[in-house]
């Protein structure tokens, strides 16, 4: 039992910094301005829920998977670079956000707005290259026969993964006190300038991407 609760803490320490829930809300609110607040927290619930299903994937197939095709991560994460950045740039050019009486009438309507608890929240935000590659180390450190240790270890992964999701849900569903704090001028305002940080990590994520695609090639000395 210590050795599984000692692998459930060191999985936890990996992946937290990664997949970083904290600094991601931000970046949520920016993608939800004009939601309603019914909408933002079933987005909240769908995104932990898929990161939790995307690397608990990752930690049962997903080196097998990305072999078989032939992707690697350098080109995952230039296409989430690509993804967040253009995210990015439709919030800081997007309407002003609705007014009460508006967002009241939109909560009908909530199939109107764009789900983006998958892309790109899940990926390549939350989810990206930089969780599934912490995620594969995991795997392969938990063992690869099919021995009883190796399985504890690799469910020890899963149940810190699925804590990670518990932590994800609870910080995107708080990200509406923030809301309800500096009111619909004030997001409006945050939205704005938050877009050209998001814009940067985008841009960020496309160059790290391509040192990694250039480093593999010989091209760059890492």
């Amino acid at each position: 039992m210590r050795i599984f609760i000692d692998f459930v803490v060191g999985s936890i320490a990996a992946l937290f910094p990664v997949v970083d829930p904290i600094g991601s809300v931000p970046i949520f609110l920016v993608l939800t301005t004009g939601v309603p607040a019914a909408l933002r927290n079933r987005y909240a619930l769908n995104i932990a829920c898929n990161v939790v299903l995307l690397l608990i994937g990752t930690l049962l197939v997903g080196g097998s998977v990305l072999r078989f095709f032939g992707v690697s991560l350098a080109v995952v994460r230039i296409a989430g670079g690509i993804v967040v950045f253009h995210a990015a740039w439709k919030a800081m050019n997007s309407d002003p956000k609705l007014n009460e009486v508006d967002n009241q009438d939109a909560a009908y309507r909530v199939g109107e707005h764009k789900d983006i608890s998958f892309m790109p929240m899940t990926i390549p935000l939350l989810g990206g290259p930089g969780a599934i590659a912490v995620t594969l180390g995991l795997a392969a450190q938990a063992g690869g026969d099919l021995s009883v240790p190796t399985a504890m270890n690799m469910l020890a992964i899963a149940v810190a993964i699925g804590l990670i999701g518990v932590v994800i849900f609870l910080s995107l569903r708080s990200s509406t006190l923030l809301l309800k704090a500096l009111g619909a001028s004030g997001i409006q305002a945050m939205s704005r300038l938050l877009g050209l940080f998001v814009m940067a990590i985008g841009v960020q994520l496309i160059l790290n991407g391509l040192a990694d695609w250039l480093t593999s090639l010989n091209l760059l000395v890492p």
